[in-house]
């Protein structure tokens, strides 16, 4: 009896626990941190949930790398989370686009607001209306290596000056490194000028006087004071990344460097260093103001629990919160009443990026910014290197973006006008054709119905076998291929993608922007004119040498290896083991070790020159110096292949042959021409078209080896696609672009194919 009462009683509790979890009302939350700041964040969800029975909140980790196209994809489409945290810059892009952020100034106290500075209030802030809460902020500050540089400088001229005096550029060393050409940090010069890339009414001012300043004194920094008569005295490293960054400070080969609060995790514990706040602009009399990146909660436009999601808002933004982010996660919290606290506020790194933030201007969070971020990063990299002047490159970047812009203004009064913007021909063409599609498929299937069937019958193994292949075919080529057309005769964006695609038509618009691009320079006249290395043609042209001196090598050393390895050499087996292995390692890993050996500091390239008393080269900075990075990549990594194509057709030539020529008197080089390239060309021919098609797509060596450095001017067409795409997120002119890419290499294997019947008519 005791024991059922027992049993009854636990299920009750069982059914009681079960009962209040299915009534716990569900919140999903969205973060990227790892490490202590999400233990930290993870911490205060539990501290939540326990505190509040009735919701149940959900916190997922996302990979940094992926989040933003996993936002993208999942909120626009009604699904997602509740709440994410992510930085402000793309509020602009998202708010314009719609069905991604919910405003929430309807729902907000001004109690809530008043726990953070304007500065990063206003971060929140897009066309007059809140979206969101500021949760920690990060922002570059100056750091120092104290056995350098004991005191922090006041000024920039002061800066200079320390920097100076610990460079040493034949022995690695610099006074100041940090990533320059990243408009992120580029950012402080700009700020402490005048009001960086727009003016104080929004407007775009990519070519003001104060920003065309900016660049003049970074440009003295990274090539030289030639203004004050020092040339060759530069400060900064050449080709900086954040790693390049780090590694010079933790081997005391940087006396000061400028970073953000990430590179703490990173700094080697035996270094010692303090972090304090940037100096005064000697030359404005302003402080450097560096952009802070402000993470904030944004809300879902699709939940349902909208005051739920407030009071985890107000949970997460209060000051015991922000105290435990501090000091649990190491974080900058928003709510600066955390620097209050006794153990945040000895903390002398925490309160440099407090005193850093009352001169640091919050990300500007327009749409237009989204298009400046990569295009500025270009514009950087071409005046740092010498490829174009301050004040002309920045008036072409003006025009470029303002074009950009206009473009997707063209984009958003035609969604606004909706399907009445399209002429009736138009209209009734969108359903025509899959109409006639269908109605073509049905005759076609009319017509060839009954020897179908009869080869079904007689050939249905065969027919089951293909079944697979063609369905992935279809899912995998065919699909894409179709909708990538069709893509290309619109206009879309990523701020259009999901209306209509009717009000997204724009017929051969994209098309005709592309073939139609003749502007092959940019803006200026004489010596400030420079190359528009965004041009179609430039970019062919590029991309035409490219190919064929790739060809030509990787085939010309391919044949030459083959021809040695044919022969009965001691070690064969050894050496073909050795050249094979290029082919078997990932080419992007091969890519990014040659990248390595290039660098104009660090590179074993440069290295061996000086050993061998040559100057360094700075592969990067110059057209053609950049392209033959690219290429000895490339051909690294094709000859492998080439060789072991071109080993195989060797040794299937009959050794009777070679004896018989021999006998006739003829010489090696006879023999090779009378016999051994003819009997190549089944195994050439092939090898040379697929090599041309790799070659003139080969994405992965442009990119990770020289980024087409220097700036763009190296992109091929592949690569122009992607940044079109992905950096401008102008999808529709990427598809058309990719469709030029198809229908040129269709022209060459329609040439290629003509020439080998000619050849063999001939024959």
């Amino acid at each position: 009896m005791l024991t059922r009462l027992f049993s009854i009683a636990v299920l009750g509790v069982i059914l009681l626990l079960c009962n209040r979890t299915a009534a716990a009302e569900p919140l999903d939350l969205w973060h990227s941190y790892r490490g202590a700041e999400r233990a930290a964040l993870e911490q205060l969800v539990d501290d939540y949930n326990r505190h509040h029975p009735q919701v149940q909140v959900k916190a997922l980790a996302v990979p940094f790398g992926g989040y933003a196209d996993k936002l993208s994809a999942a909120l626009p489409r009604g699904r997602g989370p509740d709440l994410f945290i992510f930085a402000h810059d793309r509020l602009g892009a998202w708010a314009s686009a719609g069905r991604t952020v919910a405003p929430i100034d309807d729902i907000v106290s001004e109690r809530l607001l008043s726990r953070f500075p304007d500065n990063l209030r206003q971060s929140m802030v897009h066309g007059g209306r809140l979206y969101g809460l500021p949760f920690n902020f990060k922002s570059p500050a100056l750091y120092l290596n104290t056995d350098l540089v004991p005191h922090a400088p006041r000024s920039t001229d002061e800066l200079e000056a320390i920097a100076r005096r610990h460079t040493d550029r034949n022995a690695g060393r610099f006074g100041l490194a940090y990533s320059y050409t990243e408009p992120f940090f580029h950012g402080a010069l700009m700020n402490s000028f005048g009001a960086g890339p727009f003016d104080t009414e929004g407007k775009l001012d990519l070519d003001s006087p104060a920003n065309i300043r900016s660049m003049d004194l970074l440009l003295r920094w990274a090539r030289g004071d030639k203004r004050r008569g020092q040339q060759g005295e530069r400060i900064l490293p050449e080709e900086p990344s954040s790693t390049l960054v780090t590694n010079l400070f933790n081997q005391g080969r940087a006396a000061m460097v400028i970073s953000g609060p990430w590179m703490l995790g990173e700094i080697d514990p035996q270094l010692s260093f303090a972090v304090e706040p940037l100096p005064l602009n000697s030359e404005s009399g302003q402080p450097l103001a560096p952009w802070v990146a402000v993470e904030g909660l944004f809300v879902s436009p699709w939940t349902e629990r909208r005051r739920a999601v407030l009071d985890l808002m107000d949970f997460l933004t209060s000051r015991q919160s922000a105290e435990t982010m501090a000091i649990r996660g190491g974080q900058l919290p928003a709510n600066l009443a955390a620097f209050d606290h006794p153990q945040v506020a000895s903390d002398t790194i925490a309160m440099a990026f407090r005193a850093q933030l009352d001169n640091a201007l919050p990300i500007p969070n327009q749409l237009a910014m989204t298009l400046v971020w990569q295009p500025l990063e270009t514009t950087l990299q071409k005046i740092v290197t010498g490829a174009a002047l301050p004040a002309p490159e920045l008036h072409r970047l003006q025009q470029q973006v303002s074009g950009e812009l206009a473009r997707l203004e063209q984009a958003r009064v035609r969604n606004s006008i909706g399907q009445a913007s399209l002429p009736v021909a138009w209209r009734l063409g969108l359903w025509i054709v899959p109409i006639l599609l269908v109605a073509i498929a049905l005759a076609l299937w009319h017509r060839h119905r009954i020897p179908f069937t009869a080869g079904w019958r007689a050939n249905r193994t065969a027919y089951l076998y293909l079944l697979p292949a063609m369905l992935g075919m279809t899912l995998l080529v065919f699909f894409p291929l179709l909708y990538g057309l069709l893509l290309s005769f619109t206009d879309t964006t990523v701020f259009n993608e999901y209306t209509p695609l009717w009000s997204r038509w724009a017929g051969f618009d994209n098309y005709l922007s592309i073939l139609g691009d003749f502007d092959l320079w940019s803006a200026g006249d004489g010596e400030t004119r420079s190359l528009n290395f965004d041009n179609f043609y430039w970019t062919l042209f590029i991309t035409v040498c490219w190919t064929l001196s790739n060809v030509v090598l990787s085939v010309g050393l391919a044949l030459v290896l083959a021809l040695a390895l044919d022969k009965p050499i001691f070690g064969r087996g050894l050496f073909r083991l050795i050249l094979i292995l290029p082919w078997a390692i990932p080419n992007y890993i091969t890519a990014l070790v040659w990248k390595g050996m290039f660098h104009p500091q660090f590179g074993v390239i440069n290295q061996g020159l000086q050993i061998l008393g040559f100057s360094p080269i700075a592969w990067f900075d110059a057209v053609g110096t950049s392209f033959v990075t690219g290429l000895v990549t490339n051909v690294w990594l094709s000859i492998p292949f080439m060789m072991v194509v071109i080993l195989g057709g060797l040794q299937s030539i009959p050794k009777e042959l070679y004896e018989a020529a021999r006998l006739e008197g003829a010489g090696r080089w006879r023999q090779f021409r009378s016999i051994t390239l003819p009997l190549l060309k089944p195994v050439l021919v092939p090898a040379v078209i697929l090599s041309v098609v790799w070659t003139f797509n080969m994405f992965n060596v442009i990119y990770l080896v020289s980024d087409g450095a220097p700036a763009g001017a190296n992109d091929i067409l592949i690569t122009k696609a992607f940044r079109i795409g992905f950096e401008k997120y102008q999808y529709a002119y990427s598809a058309a672009y990719s469709m030029v890419i198809l229908m040129l290499l269709f022209g060459y294997a329609l040439w290629q194919t003509r020439v080998g019947r000619t050849v063999e008519a001939v024959r």
